[in-house]
């Protein structure tokens, strides 16, 4: 089993984990700012349309759709869609990033905005899907992910682009399987988002409140 594979077994087995975790608001960094960050700025482009890839268990989804907005929602473990598709009001498919790139999962419409939400953690599969992305922007339309901040990975000397040993660190001894997950500094991943079409690249940093700690950046991207 390669890591790619590695980190969809990992996700599948830990989704029950995952959800109740959610629920439960149990993640701190989530709670205090980075879900607000996200709402905020998908929100304040006011899409009438969204594509929630790799939605998880839909909270995002959830929040855009009490707002109005039209949402589509994606992801690779079964689980995840069926919680998705009972709490929420929007369309929900079973799909991986591969099938996505390749053209085994389509579309007929197209979106106002996109939003992957701390959901690229692979090498080759987040290459293939960021890539097949603009074309299932309407015009003007915006990409927008957050991610953990790179910068983040200085202050333990490690700020060097390749596979890292993850964990399930502070989530509670239940997550098991925990996998390696692709890491890219700041300035690769703005190459890699020019490099998949997207000509426009701005992003925002994401700190704690409280002690000022670089948590996310949210690139927003247009073609």
């Amino acid at each position: 089993m390669n890591r790619e594979q590695q980190i969809i077994e990992s996700w599948k087995v830990n989704a029950a984990n995952w959800i109740g975790i959610i629920d439960k608001n149990g993640i701190e960094s989530r709670r205090v700012v980075t879900n607000q960050a996200i709402i905020e700025a998908v929100c304040k482009y006011s899409p009438l349309s969204v594509w929630d890839i790799g939605c998880g268990e839909g909270w995002l989804a959830r929040v855009l759709a009490e707002k109005g907005i039209e949402i589509t929602g994606t992801d690779i473990v079964q689980e995840f869609i069926e919680v998705a598709g009972r709490r929420t009001e929007g369309d929900f498919f079973v799909a991986s990033y591969e099938d996505i790139a390749s053209g085994t999962f389509t579309f007929s419409k197209t979106f106002d905005a996109i939003v992957i939400n701390f959901a690229l953690i692979a090498k080759e599969s987040t290459e293939q899907l960021l890539a097949s992305i603009p074309c299932y922007l309407n015009p003007g339309g915006k990409l927008l992910i957050q991610t953990l901040h790179p910068h983040s990975r200085k202050l333990i000397a490690d700020y060097q682009t390749g596979w890292k040993e993850g964990s399930w660190d502070g989530l509670g001894d239940q997550f098991i399987m925990p996998y390696h997950w692709y890491f890219r500094t700041l300035e690769d991943w703005l190459n890699l988002l020019n490099q998949s079409g997207f000509s426009k690249v701005g992003y925002a940093e994401v700190v704690h409140p409280v002690s000022n700690n670089l948590l996310s950046v949210i690139f927003e991207c247009q073609v």
